[in-house]
């Protein structure tokens, strides 16, 4: 096999749906770029080469699933996001809120990833009892 590719990172991000979730690919991109980022500040440096849309080395499966978890993590702050900015009215008599539960729903989701994220990120560095 040669270098890991960004397609195999974002497979493995769209395959921890349980629903097909069609997502624009540039979106997709710019979340593939910001867990390249993340993962170079908070692990070891990744070296992505834009023009041939790979890396310079075939990545281990965890740090595969490591990116697209941080994917998943931008994912799902995009969708608390448009949650929270769903309608809501409510007056002097009156109160409506269209999020029917989903702005909590929604946010669980958000902080289960990011614990598991940071757990991944967590296994992966190096402890100072070695």
């Amino acid at each position: 096999m040669g270098n890991t590719t960004a397609n195999e990172v974002i497979q493995s991000f769209e395959s921890s749906f349980a629903d097909k979730t069609v997502l624009p690919v540039s979106l997709e991109m710019e979340w593939f770029k910001k867990a390249v980022g993340r993962y170079s500040a908070e692990l070891s440096d990744l070296n992505f080469d834009v023009e041939l849309n790979q890396f310079d080395t075939r990545l281990d499966r965890y740090t595969i699933d490591t990116l697209a978890e941080f994917m998943k993590q931008s994912y799902q702050e995009r969708q608390y996001s448009k949650v929270n900015k769903r309608i809501s009215i409510t007056g002097k008599d009156l109160g409506i809120d269209g999020s029917n539960g989903s702005k909590t729903a929604t946010k669980a989701e958000l902080d289960y990833i990011t614990e598991k994220a940071n757990t991944m990120v967590g296994n992966q560095k190096v402890t100072a009892f070695l």
